[in-house]
């Protein structure tokens, strides 16, 4: 493990190990108690930090190996990587697609294992030929789904300017491509509804030049290398 890993882990478990002793310490008024107490969970969070992050990744890297992905790619989606980040790209009825598995992300069970899917699309503007942010927002909360709804959903929506990125919960078990197919079904049905018509993929790459990190997958790997 790198040692800026281990910082990072240890940054996360003194913000919980320190109340967590000194709640000991005054309930026990015994300053061993609450210091085993604090290097018991400090050896457990860590640990659990960097195991997390190592089974993440490797997961995240070697989802391309399975067989919803092989079928993404043998349709002609590709893989591909940006410092340590690994996924698929690829046009899906003429709208593009990033697809990836995300470890440690957002989804509507509190599950934060998700495969995420970022769809593009050219985003509304104004006379100006500005965003229409305004218009966005509408549309985007059109489609919110609650976690304190009757049939809570496993899946939940990320707006942006020009993406939509849809977080699907999952188990250990990858998902196959009639479950990926469907859900980019989804998507598009969205933007086709809300007339959100697609974008070229070379116009992708040029937002990305004048501004590096909009438009593009949004997880920890693509900003950072050698995260393993």
């Amino acid at each position: 493990m790198k040692t800026s890993e281990v910082k990072e882990q240890i940054i996360i478990s003194l913000y919980f190990n320190i109340p967590l002793s000194l709640i000991t310490y005054i309930t026990t008024n015994n300053l061993l108690i609450s210091l085993i107490v604090f290097l018991l969970t400090t050896f457990f969070i860590i640990t659990a930090g960097l195991l997390t992050t190592k089974l993440g990744y490797k997961r995240h890297f070697e989802i391309t190996e399975s067989e919803g992905f092989k079928k993404l790619i043998s349709l002609g989606f590709r893989i591909e990587k940006v410092n340590d980040y690994v996924g698929l790209n690829g046009v899906y009825r003429n709208y593009l697609f990033d697809i990836y598995y995300d470890w440690l992300t957002v989804s509507n069970n509190r599950n934060s294992k998700a495969l995420v899917l970022n769809i593009y699309f050219n985003p509304p503007t104004l006379n100006n030929n500005k965003t229409d942010h305004k218009r966005l927002k509408e549309i985007s909360e059109k489609y919110i789904t609650s976690r304190w709804s009757l049939i809570p959903k496993t899946y939940c929506y990320r707006w942006r300017e020009g993406n939509i990125m849809m977080n699907n919960s999952i188990g250990l078990k990858n998902p196959n491509y009639e479950f990926i197919s469907q859900k980019m079904d989804e998507l598009i049905e969205i933007l086709k509804t809300e007339k959100l018509q697609p974008i070229e993929r070379e116009k992708v790459i040029e937002m990305r030049k004048i501004t590096e990190f909009a438009h593009i997958p949004e997880i920890a790997v693509y900003y950072k290398k050698n995260i393993r």
